[in-house]
This record gives C-alpha cells, structure tokens and sequence, in this order.
C-alpha cells in the first residue's frame, strides 16, 4: 500500500503539536514517522497515510488554526536550482 508523507508542524509555541500527536496515536490510518525538535516538545512531526486516505487527512487538518501541514516533498540535486549552479559555474569559468 503506497504511502504519502505530511509535515505538521504548530503556528504557535504550546502544547498543539503534542495534543495532534495524541490524537493521531491511535488512529490506524496514520502512522507518526519522526518528530523534529526537543524530547517532549517537539515543533514538527513527519505523518504518514496511504495514498486513498490522505484526502481526508488533508481535510481534517487543513484549516486547523492551530496547525500547518504541507505534503513532505522529496528534494532532489536533479531540481532547477542545481541546473541554474551549473550554468553558474560555466559562466564563471568561461
């Protein structure tokens, strides 16, 4: 089953990230992957679903005054910016 990653993270310092990670505890349909910050305070977590319920876990949090949460995108050396160093460097080595 594929699975898509999410980052959480809080708007605001506080207890929120902690209380989003209570109550995704026991829902079998995400899974914590990492959280990013002190023990027992973190300020970003790294979730995953499968692919046929992230819809619906985009929804529920989506317009939380509380949280941010954003796809978890891959990054790549093979992206624009490593075209654009290349041509830099042509251009400072010509």
């Amino acid at each position: 089953m594929e699975q898509l990653r999410f980052i959480v993270r809080a708007r605001a310092e506080g207890g929120t990230l902690n209380d989003f990670l209570t109550t995704i505890r026991d829902d079998p349909q995400i899974t914590l992957v990492n959280t990013i910050g002190p023990d027992g305070h973190p300020h970003t977590a790294v979730v995953s679903t499968a692919t046929e319920h992230a819809p619906a876990f985009e929804l529920r949090f989506r317009n939380s005054p509380e949280l941010m949460i954003e796809r978890d995108r891959p990054l790549s050396l093979f992206d624009k910016t490593a075209d654009f160093l290349q041509r830099s460097e042509r251009k400072t080595n010509a």
